[in-house]
């Protein structure tokens, strides 16, 4: 849906209908909300996309910063900036903004947010509330029928004009220019003058922004450097850099033609990342890192309303405009769905992570708001009007709020109690787990082990893990074939490889060996020392040892030598030359030894054998250069 679509569904609606939903639904109460502050002459019209919380000054006070979205064509739009309910700041906008995000572009300190601005085929980049770049997505191609008629309508006699104008709607008006678009519908006298206008002008075909998010790069930190992640009229997604300004990956939505309208992301970009769209013909695609085309997995019979991508267990969340909320796997499954009492107007997901948990709020038609954890309602309130848009994060310098803008344009901000709990059992009983409590209490009197009482913590892990039961223990056995697999990979390395100092061939008596490395170059001392860890009496006979080094770097006076045999207990030392090739004319070493190749191997054979019993990596030291000179 376009930006007057998404608030024709708060605003359309019949007279007669606004007050039969409201007499029939009463005025309900939260007890775990903190009623702070209201506007109700604030006169804000907006929608959710619109609006983001930041600290804009770094001094660890959160903003509310929202674009307004004008009235009728005649009124402008406005960045605004809240400090609470006040208005502190405000600025104009070139045009209709879509979507507004605050992200971070910078690693060093202070970290102040950049607000960028999604108009048109643009967007717009502010620093400190003042303009700071602006970026243009590319062009798309021109119809080559456009081209034709533009090029022979400047010379071409006026009985003629309206006829080229006409096989201009033989095209795709969505695929056309804004200037072809204006003169299809443009009456006959304007024409002339329109085309004499813009005759010289190049044609231009650019994508219209519809929908925009961050994207964390590398960390999960409030203040972590993020990228815009911008999808277009055309279907197409763009992954922005937020500090060269160049596009990181490009891809489109899904196969088949499909406009987005709402996109959600989870994951980062250096990493692994998931991004889901939701297009107006009904479909919701899902793109992962180097895809360059999303899959659709999921069909909606109806328009969606809101649509989120939860942060614990991946699963997707949508709202309907049939009234529903439904949840479906990251493989499109349906999971669950819940029938709403009215219709939908907006939701937004409540990330609590002091309680290991994300709730799902849902504003509906007549201003009840509700939320729910899964498939539970487990609490609701009632605003003064329809709930047009609404956010949830840090306000202020507190860390759980909800802001909601309700159609007559109030601002009202909510704050969650610290004590506040959702149980889907115990809907509003403020103290969840008492019976739980109380039951232990029994159990620990009426035996004779002192059991202590249960705690908080406990009771909500234990409902936690009983409703994941599922996922939890899928997810502990994908991670303990993952360790069995990477312990079964290494164990074979080991053993094709013969990387170790001790000897694991069962038939032959196990060695041990170890290396020390004497003097300060370019001549060293290579001191290796053998020892027989048989239990018994077994001797390790027919051994020799080999060396090997790059003939660029070292010099070897003995690479290979044979052993005498090793008896149990008595330890076998044997040394070797290895000397530091230096150059003759400045006296210095390689230019490409470096210290990570300055190594020599160390492999200890039986005769007749291929197979090394012990192979060993031995880093060398870099010689010192007051020894080259006394050298």
């Amino acid at each position: 849906m376009t930006t007057m679509e998404t608030l024709s569904c708060a605003h359309n609606l019949s007279p007669g209908h606004s007050a039969a939903a409201t007499s029939k639904m009463s005025v309900i109460g939260s007890t775990k909300w903190l009623d702070a502050q209201a506007e109700h002459q604030a006169a804000l019209r907006t929608i959710p996309s619109c609006l983001t919380l930041c600290d804009l000054k770094n001094d660890n006070y959160h903003k509310l910063v929202a674009a307004e979205i004008p009235a009728n064509l005649v009124s402008k739009s406005h960045l605004k900036v809240y400090k609470g309910t006040t208005l502190i700041s405000e600025q104009g906008l070139p045009g209709i903004p879509v979507a507004v995000e605050s992200l971070y572009t910078e690693e060093h300190e202070p970290k102040v947010p950049i607000i960028a601005v999604a108009v048109g085929p643009s967007v717009l980049f502010y620093r400190n509330m003042k303009p700071y770049f602006k970026y243009t997505l590319p062009g798309l191609e021109v119809e080559s029928v456009e081209h034709d008629v533009w090029r022979k309508l400047p010379t071409e006699r006026p009985e003629n004009v309206r006829s080229l104008i006409a096989s201009l709607r033989s095209v795709e008006l969505s695929r056309l220019t804004v200037t072809s678009q204006r003169l299809i519908g443009m009456p006959d006298e304007e024409v002339q003058g329109y085309i004499n206008d813009h005759r010289d002008s190049p044609l231009q075909r650019l994508p219209t922004i519809t929908a925009m998010t961050t994207l964390r790069r590398t960390s999960s930190d409030i203040k972590a450097v993020s990228c815009l992640v911008i999808a277009s009229e055309s279907g197409e997604i763009f992954i922005l850099d937020s500090q060269a300004f160049t596009v990181l990956h490009r891809a489109r939505c899904c196969s088949s033609h499909g406009t987005p309208c709402m996109i959600s992301v989870s994951g980062h970009f250096d990493i692994d990342f998931r991004i889901v769209v939701s297009t107006r013909e009904g479909g919701v695609s899902i793109l992962r890192k180097s895809w360059l085309e999303g899959r659709q997995i999921i069909r909606l019979d109806h328009p969606t309303t809101g649509l989120a991508i939860l942060p614990i267990d991946q699963t997707i969340v949508v709202v309907c405009m049939n009234n529903s909320l439904m949840c479906y796997s990251k493989k499109g499954k349906r999971l669950w769905s819940v029938t709403l009492p009215a219709h939908s107007i907006c939701m937004v997901p409540v990330l609590l992570s002091h309680l290991g948990m994300t709730l799902v709020c849902v504003a509906l038609f007549g201003g009840l708001v509700q939320l729910y954890l899964g498939k539970h309602l487990v609490d609701q309130f009632t605003a003064p009007d329809t709930v047009s848009a609404m956010t949830f994060g840090r306000l202020g310098q507190e860390d759980h709020v909800l802001v909601l803008v309700t159609v007559d344009g109030s601002l009202i901000i909510k704050i969650l109690k610290r004590t506040a709990e959702f149980s889907p059992r115990l809907i509003g009983n403020e103290v969840t787990g008492k019976l739980s409590n109380q039951s232990a209490e029994d159990s620990a009197n009426a035996g004779n082990l002192r059991i202590p009482k249960k705690t908080k913590v406990f009771v909500e892990q234990t409902i936690r893990e009983r409703e994941n039961a599922s996922a939890i223990y899928q997810s502990f056995q994908s991670e303990l074939w993952r360790l069995r697999l990477t312990a079964a990979r290494a164990t074979v390395d080991v053993i094709n490889l013969a990387e170790s100092t001790l000897s694991g061939d069962g038939a032959f008596a196990p060695i041990k060996m170890s290396a020390e490395v004497l003097g300060l170059g370019p001549v060293f001392r290579l001191k290796l020392r053998l020892e027989n860890m048989a239990s018994r009496r077994r001797e390790a006979s027919n051994l020799c040892v080999l060396l090997h080094a790059e003939n660029r770097h070292y010099t070897l006076d003995r690479p290979f030598a044979r052993l005498p045999p090793l008896a149990p207990g008595v330890p076998l030392t044997i040394d070797f030359k290895v000397t530091v090739i230096i150059d003759p004319t400045d006296g210095l070493p390689p230019p490409d030894l470096t210290p990570d190749n300055s190594v020599i191997r160390v492999m200890i054979f039986k005769c007749g054998q291929a197979k090394p019993l012990i192979a060993a990596t031995i880093s060398m030291p870099s010689p010192e250069l007051q020894a080259f000179e006394v050298y």
